[in-house]
């Protein structure tokens, strides 16, 4: 017979594991009804329907709809963080790059209504604005600092906190461009783009 102790902790794992899948099924129908109407339009009411629960099981698992959307954006849209080779050179790095931003735009087409409708919220909403700029500089720095270990940065052309930063911008920049024009941004544009910056 188990002892009180372990009956309360396989209740709290059981718990924990429940709560994981509701909000993971919450999340999945967030993005499908944001796919279809966008952020601004999608109302609670409707997840949960679509997620087959009420609209207090949104509450009970996000403080609100801007929670909800922030859990979609993280695990839909992570960082595209190549696999860059130790050694290589600069030119090289960069091919790597753009091979890998090429493949990442195909993979995440599906969300390109999503990201958008998250692109079109942060420009409307300078509370979100100023979180998500929070996050990017933490972001930027913790990159930075995991770039020059594998490429010095006397051989980047600018500082490596400032070198991350424009390939974020060159890299949202030809998603988004993908997105709305893919037969015009080819894996060998992507690749030309960072190819530029060696």
């Amino acid at each position: 017979m188990k002892k009180n102790s372990q009956l309360v902790d396989d209740a709290q794992i059981t718990d924990a594991g429940k709560r994981t899948r509701t909000r993971a099924k919450l999340v999945e129908a967030a993005a499908a009804v944001i796919a279809d109407k966008g952020f601004d339009r999608a109302s609670l009411e409707e997840i949960a329907a679509r997620a087959g629960m009420t609209r207090g099981a949104v509450y009970g698992n996000f403080k609100n709809k801007e929670e909800l959307f922030l859990a979609l954006i993280e695990s839909r849209w992570k960082p595209i963080l190549p696999p860059l080779k130790p050694g290589a050179s600069l030119r090289e790095q960069m091919r790597i790059v753009g091979r890998f931003v090429a493949k990442e735009a195909k993979e995440r087409r599906k969300y390109a209504a999503i990201a958008t409708a998250f692109q079109l919220y942060i420009l409307t909403h300078e509370p979100m604005r100023t979180k998500l700029m929070e996050k990017n500089a933490a972001a930027y720095q913790w990159i930075a600092k995991e770039l020059v270990k594998v490429i010095p940065a006397k051989e980047l052309p600018m500082p490596p906190n400032q070198f991350v930063r424009v390939l974020d911008a060159i890299t949202t920049g030809l998603l988004f461009t993908y997105f709305q024009t893919p037969d015009l941004i080819t894996e060998e544009i992507f690749v030309a783009a960072f190819e530029a910056l060696a």
